[in-house]
């Protein structure tokens, strides 16, 4: 295990360990921080705060020394987690690209591998193929299983597709992987960790109320409150694609009709061009293709990338529903910061047209004052944040 302390921060709940939790998630979060401040924000007495830190200091898992800038006096001690005390790895699983993420404490990325997936295989076979270039990416960066604190692995489109014929669980996911690898397994959902890298990494000092949306081949979303992952402990992220925008709209697979997944994710996406194509309009993809059966996502993003019109008018009207589904989640969520993800959102004019779709219903209520963002990180965000999950399991149960 990469640290006694941090595994007895997951395992033991007396009053200690949870001073000394508090005091190692405040010096993360503010990345450096001095005592004073540290005592203000706990209201600790000087010398068991001094004592504590001594502990986490002996420990490994703080380092002290950088000295801050001075108000006259002694400067003070600017007090920092050691992001290289234990290590942590995250897995996304999916049908087309899966990633597997070693990173430091502070979810900084040491190195990752990228795989293409073939022809679909059974669970415990696409489980033991991670095990093998999970322990390729270690020995490459020279690290042991002993200094990996766990793994975090999200497998929605995996998971989506065989449980539907088998009885696999996520606890036996959990249980065989550790078998294989003797460390802290967790499973959990894509939407959630992609929401914790981006909250951690960019916004964990400014927003209470964090909401993150991902359009792909299902459109889910994640909350989290006060810097705790709200969503999806009942498996429901996917609940926000089947938020209804028209009663007599198609019928979903869910069975309702008029469900946001009907309009504006990527199978509604793709089933709206072959529809046109089928019906003579005219677009570049008839070059790509001789048959609009043949199309596929990725055919679909290059001709977007040629200006293809008609896929432009396909994508607007899928970014306009969006924003509808959107602005109504504000309304009644009201969070500060909205992040939205997932394979639409750098394609053509999406996201400014869910954005500007978004302000403009929210111009009536203007004491809303939710900001929107792109997702700012890369395609490995799932998976650091996977792994920043395990991190999270360990500093707050």
């Amino acid at each position: 295990m990469g640290s006694n302390m941090l595994e007895a921060f997951r395992t033991t709940q007396n009053s200690k360990i949870k001073k000394l939790k508090t005091l190692y998630n405040l010096i993360r979060k503010h990345a450096s921080i001095t005592v004073e401040e540290l005592l203000a924000e706990t209201g600790m007495k000087p010398a068991t705060c001094a004592r504590l830190l001594d502990e986490l200091s002996k420990s490994d898992l703080i380092n002290s020394g950088e000295l801050g800038v001075s108000t006259g006096g002694r400067k003070p001690i600017l007090y920092r987690i050691n992001p290289e005390k234990a290590y942590l790895i995250g897995i996304e699983v999916t049908n087309i690209y899966s990633t597997i993420v070693l990173s430091d404490l502070n979810l900084k990325e040491m190195g990752h591998k990228k795989i293409k997936m073939g022809a679909p295989m059974s669970i415990y076979r696409t489980l033991d193929m991670f095990v093998e270039q999970l322990l390729d990416l270690l020995s490459e960066h020279e690290k042991q299983i002993a200094e990996i604190l766990g793994i975090g692995i999200s497998i929605d489109d995996l998971f989506d597709q065989v449980s539907q014929n088998t009885d696999v669980t996520p606890s036996d996911i959990e249980h065989y992987l550790a078998a294989k690898i003797p460390t802290y397994i967790m499973v959990g959902s894509g939407v959630n960790f992609a929401a914790l890298a981006e909250y951690r990494v960019h916004y964990w000092q400014t927003s209470e109320r964090f909401l993150m949306t991902t359009c792909d081949i299902e459109i889910r979303s994640a909350e989290i409150v006060a810097g705790v992952v709200t969503s999806g402990s009942n498996g429901m992220t996917s609940a926000f694609g089947h938020t209804i925008i028209d009663t007599n709209g198609s019928r979903c697979y869910c069975g309702s009709y008029g469900c946001l997944h009907t309009y504006s994710s990527l199978p509604a996406i793709k089933a709206k061009i072959q529809h046109d194509l089928k019906q003579g309009k005219t677009s570049m993809l008839t070059n790509l293709v001789e048959n609009p059966d043949e199309i596929d996502y990725f055919t679909i993003f290059q001709a977007l990338e040629q200006d293809d019109p008609m896929c432009h008018e396909i994508l607007k009207n899928a970014a306009y529903y969006y924003g509808i589904a959107l602005s109504n989640l504000i309304l009644t969520t009201q969070p500060d910061t909205v992040v939205c993800g997932g394979t639409l959102v750098p394609k053509a004019t999406f996201f400014e047209d869910v954005k500007n779709t978004v302000e403009e219903r929210l111009r009536a209520f203007p004491k809303i004052k939710t900001t929107i963002h792109p997702a700012k990180e890369s395609y490995e965000i799932v998976a650091q944040g996977a792994g920043g999950m395990v991190l999270e399991r360990f500093l707050n149960e």
